[in-house]
């Protein structure tokens, strides 16, 4: 795939969700205005004539109607005993409907261009206006045979109507209930105006604030306290541990700059989730304190929840944008993508858990509505989610996890849109976030296939390493790719779709080894770890000149233990392969372009990663230490290896087996960072086990605040 094309493909596919999203803002619905409520629609307007019609539109009218017609909706349009023709022909209603107005909407200035505009579309159907139902006469006429009325019995003896009364005359309202629901329907219309704009604002923010937090480095010169400033935020913000999990494997402990991003997120939807707190009484619907409570967090827990499917879809992503725009590597998203979906399951879990509490004495009913079952589905979905996912389960059932991931995210998506489907049908734009989010889903799947059909079906040959395959070496031909690829074994086992990402270092081009630096992945997760380099003893079959990438992998549980099995004793095994690719996990390598000295740590593997940098920065003063288990791994990257130091690196290796087999890591850095002849920038690269990494990142956090140059401290490393 051309290099210049893998940015494109992200570009697209932010401006695919970007249409999606404005093309459902400004595309009309069944409700008033366009978009959702907050952003375009809105639910009463004008507020005294929903509150009129809410007064006297269930008192059981004289007209006979096609009840099959009525479609109303509880929670918004609460439920009428008369069909929708005869509001729109019964004298009594249309009468006290038109005193009531006249009485009401001086009180808001409401002029009669609108109180007619609402007459108009209202009438039969309340919340959502529909224009071709047409009363049978206006709103002037109805208030003059409504004051003609008045005149002819006397003000005195006008009745007064009661809800659930039966309306046969013209009537008055009392003002004690038009106070009551008026603030009612005020109250409600804010509400639902402030969920609006309020999941816009998580949803925003979510997705900018990284944007804003990665423009430090567009700075015109990276001055020291910057420098100081990045190596205080890399230390974990508890204990020396980030890529090694917690106490238990609870988890990854985030650094002090991802807990910056996470403690905002958290605050914010804790802080968004209950204000701005309005309480307006008397009041129709919310007639005490905790009622007002409980109906503003049960409603806006929903509205939130369904909001962070935006940043929660994007940041779990191959083809995620965000990755060339901070800088921020792909593990880095995937943290957040958990904190994300904690934020998500908690606002689920408040607002199933407050609605199960109010509707607790009709649960009997309400449990039966189709609303209330793909509520609880969604729920479910949601909630299983967390023990699913956690650390102990994806790393002892990593293929468990990733199907079920998928399988109940795409429940909890599918559940969360019949939901609302059922409540409101398409009326307020609360489907809005079911778009986006599935958008961002299908929009990354379609570029994988992209990748895929680019690549095109192709044939691996696997051969082993050493003589007990604790690696295998994989090469396919007719591919140029750089960074990472995601490999399929179609034949491999029944389960096709499963696929892992592959660091690539070497892409023949010419008859010449050439090798092709790439920002690599694949070391953080045991199941994704690799290497790859060219061997003498080890040479490939095919024919010189050819493009071909090659990729060493170490066994693991999983899809490269079953490869192993495969492979058995066979000297050889050419087995179908489908590339997705290439991807770059950590854009941040290019910062180490302002290094001028650069030291690259290496354990095991992870040498893959740590080779094309030091070529793609020739040139750079590099020093290299790599310690391996085995020799064999050593010899399989001799060229690689001898290839550097003819550039001019200085190139350590130790074997873990032999006596001091092992570095001191920690040393080496501070060696390096406290070099007082060196000028300029110090690029710290590291790519090995957890407890390797962790040490050179505790080290930097110690004495990078104090270096008299400025650190660029990359962890190369991919987990989920």
């Amino acid at each position: 795939m051309i290099p210049s094309f893998r940015p494109c493909l992200g570009s697209f596919s932010t401006f695919v969700v970007l249409l999606l999203t404005f093309s459902q803002l400004f595309t009309p619905s069944l409700a008033d205005g366009y978009g959702m409520l907050g952003a375009g629609k809105w639910l009463y307007k004008p507020v005294c004539g929903h509150t009129c019609r809410r007064l006297i539109y269930n008192n059981p009218l004289l007209c006979d109607g096609d009840n099959a017609t009525t479609h109303v909706h509880r929670r918004h349009l609460h439920g009428a005993t008369n069909p929708p023709e005869c509001f729109l022909k019964d004298a009594a209603f249309l009468r006290t409907m038109a005193l009531c107005l006249a009485k009401a909407c001086p009180r808001d200035n409401i002029p009669n261009s609108v109180i007619e505009e609402y007459w108009e579309g209202h009438l039969a159907t309340g919340s959502v206006g529909d224009w071709s139902l047409h009363p049978i006469m206006s709103y002037q006429e109805a208030l003059m045979h409504a004051q003609q009325d008045v005149e002819e019995i006397g003000e005195g003896n006008v009745p007064y109507a009661i809800e659930g009364e039966p309306l046969n005359v013209t009537s008055f309202v009392r003002d004690e209930d038009l106070v009551q629901y008026h603030n009612a329907q005020t109250w409600f219309e804010r509400l639902e105006r402030d969920h609006g704009r309020n999941g816009i604002a998580v949803a925003v923010s979510g997705v900018f604030i990284p944007i804003l937090l990665s423009l430090f480095r567009f700075l015109p010169i990276h001055p020291l306290w910057y420098s100081r400033l990045v190596a205080i935020l890399e230390k974990p913000l508890v204990g020396h541990r980030h890529r090694s999990p917690m106490v238990a494997n609870l988890g990854i402990m985030p650094t002090r700059g991802q807990t910056l991003y996470i403690a905002y997120l958290v605050l914010t939807q804790i802080f968004l989730a209950i204000f701005p707190l309005v309480f307006l009484f008397p009041n129709s619907i919310a007639p005490t304190r905790q009622k007002h409570f409980f109906v503003l967090i049960g409603n806006r827990t929903g509205a939130l929840a369904m909001a962070d499917f935006v940043a929660l879809f994007l940041f779990s992503s191959r083809n995620n944008i965000l990755l060339w725009i901070t800088n921020w590597s792909h593990s880095t998203f995937l943290l957040l993508h958990r904190w994300i979906g904690y934020c998500l399951i908690f606002q689920v879990s408040i607002h199933s858990a407050i609605y199960l509490a109010v509707y607790y004495a009709d649960h009997a009913t309400e449990s039966q509505q189709p609303y209330w079952i793909w509520g609880v589905v969604g729920t479910l979905a949601f909630v299983v989610l967390w023990p699913a996912s956690i650390l102990p389960v994806r790393q002892k059932a990593y293929e468990i996890f990733l199907i079920s991931h998928q399988i109940l995210a795409a429940l909890g998506l599918i559940a969360t849109f019949f939901h609302i489907y059922e409540l409101f049908t398409y009326n307020w734009g609360y489907e809005i976030w079911v778009y986006i989010g599935g958008a961002i889903w299908f929009l990354d799947r379609f570029l994988r296939l992209l990748r895929m059909v680019a690549t095109g079906y192709r044939t691996a040959v696997v051969t082993t390493v050493d003589p007990d395959s604790e690696y295998l070496k994989v090469e396919i031909d007719g591919i140029v790719a750089h960074g990472h690829v995601y490999l399929y074994f179609p034949t491999l086992t029944w389960r096709v779709w499963e696929n892992h990402p592959y660091s690539v270092l070497s892409t023949f081009t010419s008859a010449t080894h050439s090798s092709k630096a790439a920002a690599i992945e694949g070391h953080g997760d045991p199941e994704k770890t690799s290497s790859s380099g060219s061997s003498s003893e080890l040479s490939s079959s095919s024919a010189p000149g050819r493009p071909k990438i090659t990729i060493l992998l170490r066994p693991m549980n999983g899809l490269t233990r079953v490869l192993a099995t495969r492979l058995g004793q066979q000297k050889l095994l050419s087995i179908p392969v489908i590339v997705e690719g290439p991807y770059h996990a950590n854009p941040a390598i290019r910062n180490l372009a302002s290094c001028s000295t650069l030291l690259c740590i290496a354990g095991g593997v992870g040498i893959t990663p740590v080779i094309p940098i030091i070529k793609s920065f020739e040139g750079v003063k590099t020093r290299l230490a790599w310690g391996v288990r085995t020799e064999w791994l050593l010899r399989a990257v001799d060229d690689e290896i001898k290839d550097l130091v003819k550039r001019g690196a200085r190139v350590e290796t130790k074997i873990s087996g032999d006596a001091n087999g092992r570095f001191n890591v920690g040393d080496i850095v501070r060696e390096e960072l406290l070099q007082s002849e060196d000028e300029g920038d110090l690029g710290v690269v590291v790519c090995g086990p957890n407890g390797m990494a962790d040490e050179v990142r505790m080290v930097i956090a110690e004495l990078g605040p104090k270096a008299k140059r400025g650190v660029v401290f990359i962890d190369e490393a991919f987990s989920w």
